[in-house]
């Protein structure tokens, strides 16, 4: 039994709309020679090659919301759904380490062929399982604010049937409660936009300034050309699918609706 890498290229941190069929591209192994190549690559569903693949998963308190790897969030609209997941998600990692251990281990038994076919029935399971759901990459700043850090007393879990047998201790860096090595649970911020004290400086010129009080007028010349290059590049673009309009460059709107592929 092997693992395969996970991997994707990221044009926009724009959100996705909620679907069921987000991918990422996997790759069983990765070849060196004048220049590296992803050998034996296919697609794969984001949720659930996230979830049993990611070396660190971090929720918030329902489990809608997901983080893996400290840059790709996941937002699931359904609670129940969420916690299907993650349930089934730690069930197959729990049992495929277990595997994978008797496996390695030189001294030990060989891993039965019932508890092999149950793995494998369990994963194809899982991989068909479907959800609506949200991916995007998070943006520097919204990693600098994405825990909500060490808490003094530490609030109780509210979630016990989907830790059954687990000891949860509290996290001295993310916050909330550790499950696994790689489950972080309840330790994400709330995601408030335009929250950051680098977006409103006390006295300076954030998102929120008027920039005619915070910064000098620019030449009529400067003012001239910028508006025309601008209307000359950028176009009014709907999507279908996002149901949105947006102000885009020929190459952002390919670019967009590559998205939806």
């Amino acid at each position: 039994m092997s693992s395969s890498s996970s991997a994707t290229t990221w044009t926009s941190c724009r959100p996705c709309p909620a679907r069921r069929h987000h991918q990422l591209l996997a790759f069983v192994s990765l070849l060196e020679t004048t220049k590296p190549y992803l050998v034996n690559c296919i697609r794969v569903p984001a949720l659930q090659a996230l979830l049993l693949f990611s070396r660190s998963l971090d929720t918030n308190a329902d489990c809608t919301r997901l983080v893996a790897d400290g840059w790709l969030e996941l937002t699931l609209p359904d609670a129940a759904a969420a916690l299907r997941f993650l349930a089934a998600a730690l069930q197959l990692r729990a049992s495929w380490e277990k595997l994978l251990d008797q496996q390695l281990d030189p001294g030990g038994d060989e891993p039965s062929s019932r508890d092999l076919s149950a793995l494998k029935r369990g994963l194809l399971e899982f991989l068909g399982m479907e959800a609506p759901y949200r991916l995007r990459q998070l943006t520097g700043l919204e990693k600098q604010t994405l825990y909500v850090g060490p808490q003094t007393v530490p609030a109780a879990p509210q979630l016990p049937g989907l830790f059954q047998g687990t000891e949860l201790k509290p996290d001295e860096v993310k916050g909330g409660h550790r499950v696994t090595e790689f489950l972080t649970y309840n330790c994400l911020a709330v995601s408030t936009p335009f929250s950051h004290p680098l977006l409103h400086p006390p006295g300076g010129a954030g998102f929120g300034a008027d920039p005619a009080l915070s910064a000098p007028a620019a030449p009529p010349e400067e003012e001239a050309g910028s508006s025309s290059k601008t209307s000359a590049l950028h176009r009014l673009y709907h999507c279908d699918i996002c149901q949105q309009d947006f102000t885009l460059t020929p190459t952002e709107i390919l670019r967009h609706k590559k998205q939806h592929r």
